[in-house]
């Protein structure tokens, strides 16, 4: 009998924000399959709300304790390599599966050391401020198998590694349809929103990536145009300063709590986008968004920013694209789908975009593609 490979998926948090998700599911994946013994690691443990999940799958975990102030800093930077690479040796990995840049760089650059057999780069966002480090150049030289959950995130770490396309290993992130926790009455109910106003929903974490502020002035020129509308935000409420800013903007375009709906973090983000009418995500970067994928699998009529991985995921001819950080694009992208929802056009739009993602993002392929890496 073959003896089964231990596994390492490397978080940065045990929050449930989108790449720690990601890790849950193929942990999961993986663990069930029979083939591989899982254990998940946090660097920090964050909210420690993917705790409970981890222990309804049954699967180990425990938190480092790595501050992530620390990879500012070579000295302090050198000892967290130590100290990773001493719990690697302890632990007996075969294969570690990072997620997020300082988790691919930390695992990179000491699975060698750490005598681990494989380690995979896995590309899932686009880091263009972050410079090629003495640590990262170390990880590039140790050889790691490449894999992105988008062409767009492949391109991005294979002009920056210097690694040809096709050696990128293609791995979408997986898609599981949740029941609603509460109604769409319900949430309409609780929100003030009437069945004559329409709901705009975007679930981001208040990172600048996200663009929150075309959001804001893009909305608010649709507004103008069309008094109905209401939108409501739901992300993680521990970016204070962020939601301060964004807040801050909502003052000065004189647009009231009525109006912008700041909900925080949910556990019925299926509920909040079945309640909604369009979908919106205004961001300037990513690697292949779960909030996209969620918006399209559940099948909704959706405007969003014209980047690559977005582009890759709805179709670079998908008519409600707006311009990155285009507000008057977005207002327009807004007004325009308001005025043709409930159209066969529409209607055709979200049924192809639910069944590309039905069958195209699921649980099992995302489990095939990793499987196909870690099995080589």
């Amino acid at each position: 009998m073959t003896q089964r490979k231990k596994v390492l998926i490397l978080l940065p948090v045990f929050d449930l924000g989108g790449a720690e998700k990601q890790g849950l599911y193929i942990a999961r994946s993986l663990q069930e399959s029979g083939l591989y013994d899982v254990e998940v690691w946090a660097l920090q443990n964050g909210s420690g709300n993917l705790c409970k999940p981890l222990n309804d799958f049954n699967l180990k975990h425990k938190e480092l304790d790595i501050p992530f102030d620390s990879f500012f800093n070579r000295k302090k930077r050198l000892k967290v390599y130590w100290k990773f690479l001493w719990q690697l040796r302890k632990a007996k990995i075969d294969i570690i599966i990072p997620f997020t840049y300082h988790c691919n760089v930390l695992s990179a650059s000491t699975f060698r050391f750490a005598g681990v057999k494989k380690c995979v780069w896995f590309q899932i966002a686009m880091e263009f401020h972050i410079p090629l480090s003495f640590f990262e150049k170390l990880a590039i030289k140790f050889k790691p198998i490449y894999a992105a959950n988008s062409i767009a995130a492949a391109r991005f770490i294979g002009e920056k590694h210097q690694v040809y396309l096709s050696k990128i290993a293609f791995i979408p992130n997986p898609f599981e349809p949740l029941e609603v926790k509460m109604s769409r009455a319900y949430w309409r109910l609780k929100l003030n929103i009437n069945s004559e106003e329409i709901m705009l929903f975007i679930a981001a974490n208040f990172f600048p990536e996200k663009d929150h502020e075309t959001l804001m002035k893009g909305f608010n020129s649709a507004l103008k145009q069309n008094p109905n509308l209401k939108l409501v935000l739901a992300g993680s409420q521990s970016h204070v300063e962020r939601i301060n800013l964004i807040k801050s903007l909502c003052f000065d375009l004189e647009l009231n709590s009525n109006q912008v709906l700041f909900i925080g973090a949910s556990d019925d983000v299926p509920g909040l986008i079945a309640a909604s009418d369009i979908c919106l995500l205004t961001s300037v970067s990513e690697g292949s968004p779960n909030a996209l994928i969620e918006y399209m699998g559940y099948g909704k009529p959706i405007v969003a920013s014209n980047i690559p991985a977005i582009s890759e995921l709805l179709k670079p001819d998908y008519p409600f694209l707006f311009e990155k950080s285009n507000a008057t694009d977005l207002s327009n992208k807004l007004i325009d789908i308001i005025a043709k929802l409930g159209t066969s056009n529409v209607n055709e739009l979200i049924k192809n975009n639910q069944e590309r993602i039905l069958n195209e993002y699921t649980i099992e392929t995302n489990f095939e593609a990793f499987h196909q890496i870690l099995a080589i």
